[in-house]
This record gives structure tokens, C-alpha cells and sequence, in this order.
């Protein structure tokens, strides 16, 4: 399956929002935060206000903006530079 410009922009996203969600990880920002919730649904709640501020900026429904392979793909890289930089995953 090949993913549209927008969905490319929001599988981006995703790997920006893990990078700056571990980088304020391992400068202790959210310190009161990660005991509360993990760095990881950090990144979920995250992904979707992207998308449902994309959704309104589009004029398009929020789910009918990225197909559900690309949201999976988003959540991944996130993941995947969130662990990177903060070596572990909670």
C-alpha cells in the first residue's frame, strides 16, 4: 500500500513527537507527567491531537484523514526514537 502525502507527513510526525517526547524525557520536563502516564501514551495522545488538528485544518472527518496502516506506522517510528533516546520504554 502506498501512503499519500498527508499520511507521510503524519508517520513524520510521529518520529518528531518520539523525539521530543524522550528528549523532554531525559531532561526530567516531564518528570511529574511520566509518573502519571508513560512516555509512550504520551506519544498516542499526541498523534491524535495531530490528527484531529489536521482533520479540522483539512475540513475532512479526523478518522477519514489517515488510513489506519499509517497511523500504525506513526505510533512505530515514535516508539521506536522514543526508545532510541531514552533507552527504555516506560
Amino acid at each position: 500500500m502506498r501512503l499519500s502525502q498527508v499520511e507521510l507527513v503524519f508517520v513524520a510526525a510521529g518520529g518528531a513527537l518520539g523525539a521530543l517526547v524522550g528528549l523532554a524525557v531525559q531532561s526530567s520536563w516531564l518528570a511529574g507527567m511520566a509518573a502519571s502516564f508513560p512516555p509512550f501514551v504520551i506519544v498516542l495522545l499526541g498523534l491524535a491531537v495531530i490528527e484531529i488538528v489536521g482533520g479540522f485544518a483539512t475540513g475532512r472527518p479526523p478518522g477519514q484523514l489517515v488510513a489506519m496502516p499509517a497511523r500504525l506506522a506513526a505510533f512505530a517510528l515514535g516508539l521506536g526514537v522514543l526508545v532510541l533516546i531514552t533507552g527504555k520504554l516506560a
